[in-house]
């Protein structure tokens, strides 16, 4: 018995149907696989094609420093996590003078930290003063490397997992492809496309505090500690800090000594609710005593858990562990000035 599939009022054998279907899917792979090599969002290789300076892609490690690497050195680096992505650069400049750049990543890791310091130091532009937001979750021994920082051949000192050993799976991806056509559509077509960041790597943006419903707050911080508390704390079983991340730390405290750069470091605020579990739990009051009497070995440190007056405006906090800019202006005046 003959088999047809109409398609468009037209009658079409199956093994034709099979033939296009097979046909145009090879096409579209090798679409996506020409466009991701020539683009090469992510860097993976040492060419580029089109002389793309600043390459739009979703993870803003890439993003960064694709784009720092056509700046020039700037005399003030700000380096942390997604909590000091909101802290002006601004505000440093005007405390220190010079310029300023927030290299703050996303999900930033004890290793994303060293990482940045050590590409700065092979590209020269180490600056004479880096403001260091520190989170306690990241010393958790359970916590791995961000997949992003292990997957990055600029960052990542480490001797596993990067970009060069995942070609085919990057190379034929759909989210290199958004961060393809982006790209084009920016530095091709010349169609303006927005960064997250501005041209000093800032990302935040100043709020009304009366906007705020504090209700809503409430529900957002109690959901976020109850998924912090899992993921980043172990389910409280986090009872001491990675002997490794203390390492990296070390390390970064002597690039500065060596280069007489001035290192301030400060904890980054955890919101008074997570705090007080944390502080009331055995094994992560021990961790996270051992954390601060480790910070507290360096010669600028602000600790903001016993900030009492900073804590004691919840309107600073979004969630559990994120500050608004509001706050970060606050967070920066304190720690340059050594406000407590």
């Amino acid at each position: 018995m003959n088999f047809y599939i109409t398609i468009f009022k037209k009658t079409i054998k199956p093994k034709i149907w099979l033939s296009i279907t097979l046909s145009s899917l090879i096409a579209f792979s090798i679409l996506i696989f020409s466009i991701n090599i020539i683009v090469d969002p992510y860097n993976i290789t040492d060419y580029n094609l089109l002389n793309i300076k600043h390459k739009f892609t979703r993870d803003n490690r890439v993003e960064k420093l694709n784009y720092f690497k056509t700046l020039s050195t700037f005399s003030n680096i700000i380096l942390g996590s997604s909590r000091v992505l909101a802290m002006n650069p601004s505000i440093v400049t005007d405390r220190l003078g010079g310029t300023t750049y927030n290299f703050g990543l996303a999900g930033a890791s004890v290793e994303d930290q060293l990482g940045v310091l050590l590409y700065l130091q092979r590209e020269n532009k180490l600056p004479k003063n880096i403001i260091l937001g520190v989170d306690y979750y990241t010393f958790n021994p359970k916590v791995a490397p961000n997949k992003y920082f292990l997957k990055n051949k600029e960052l990542n000192f480490l001797t596993y997992n990067s970009y060069s050993n995942d070609y085919i799976n990057i190379f034929f991806s759909f989210d290199a492809l958004r961060a393809s056509m982006k790209t084009i559509k920016h530095h091709v077509l010349r169609k303006g496309v927005k960064s997250v960041f501005d041209n000093n790597g800032w990302a935040g943006a100043y709020e009304d505090y009366a906007q705020r419903d504090e209700k809503t707050d409430i529900i957002k911080v109690d959901k976020e500690i109850k998924d912090n508390l899992k993921i980043y704390y172990t389910n409280l079983e986090y009872s001491y800090i990675d002997l490794n991340r203390k390492a990296y730390y070390e390390k970064i405290k002597d690039i500065c000594i060596k280069n007489d750069i001035t290192l301030y470091v400060f904890t980054t605020p955890l919101h008074p609710k997570l705090l007080k579990i944390l502080k009331s739990h055995p094994k992560t009051k021990r961790s996270l005593d051992e954390f601060i009497n480790y910070l507290s070995t360096f010669q600028n440190f602000h600790n903001f858990y016993t900030d009492a007056k900073f804590n004691s405006e919840l309107r600073h906090f979004h969630a559990s562990t994120h500050t608004s800019t509001n706050a970060g202006d606050i967070i920066l005046k304190k720690v340059l000035l050594n406000d407590q």
